[in-house]
């Protein structure tokens, strides 16, 4: 890691970005067709959780190829410059968690303390399904020439990304 940054300053803006209540999916379909979209979220167990409703296509998309990646940016109206706004990418893992079992009611119960009683109605909801998403590797931007790529929950392990390895980490 660069000496510029300090674990405490990346750990922050790791933080910031968590605290967002909503996150940009992307998915891929079995036609090979990616597609965005957007969805709110809740952190429990080192996990993140979403609720989506089944007709949506980006449910379909997870239920066949169980992988994603995840986007946290930074709003827009606080981003000091529009075309360095701090964000994160996740790769993610994910399945299907039954919303009766033990870890999916107390996902639900995590959403629904940070997202409000929504999630109540949603979750009753019979085409609603709740995904984890297991997050594997990281990619945090924090400025221009301030990216990182680490494991999750090892921002002490994060490595600069330089133009000489950008391309091999």
């Amino acid at each position: 890691m660069s000496e510029q940054y300090d674990v405490a300053e990346l750990q922050s803006a790791v933080t910031r970005l968590q605290q967002l209540d909503s996150l940009v999916l992307a998915t891929v379909g079995q036609d090979g067709e990616p597609h965005a979209s957007y969805a709110p979220f809740a952190e429990h167990d080192g996990y993140l959780y979403v609720l989506l409703s089944g007709l949506a296509l980006h449910t379909q998309n997870l239920q066949q190829q169980q992988q994603a990646n995840v986007l946290l940016i930074e709003d827009e109206a606080s981003a000091r410059n529009i075309f360095a706004r701090a964000r994160m990418n996740y790769a993610a893992a994910v399945m299907t968690v039954e919303k009766d079992t033990t870890e999916g009611i107390a996902a639900l119960e995590a959403m629904k303390t940070k997202l409000g009683n929504t999630v109540d109605v949603l979750s009753g909801l019979p085409d609603f399904m709740l995904f984890r998403l297991q997050l594997e590797k990281a990619r945090l931007v924090t400025g221009f020439g301030r990216a990182f790529v680490f494991t999750p929950g090892d921002v002490a392990g994060a490595v600069q990304l330089t133009e000489k390895n950008a391309k091999t980490v």
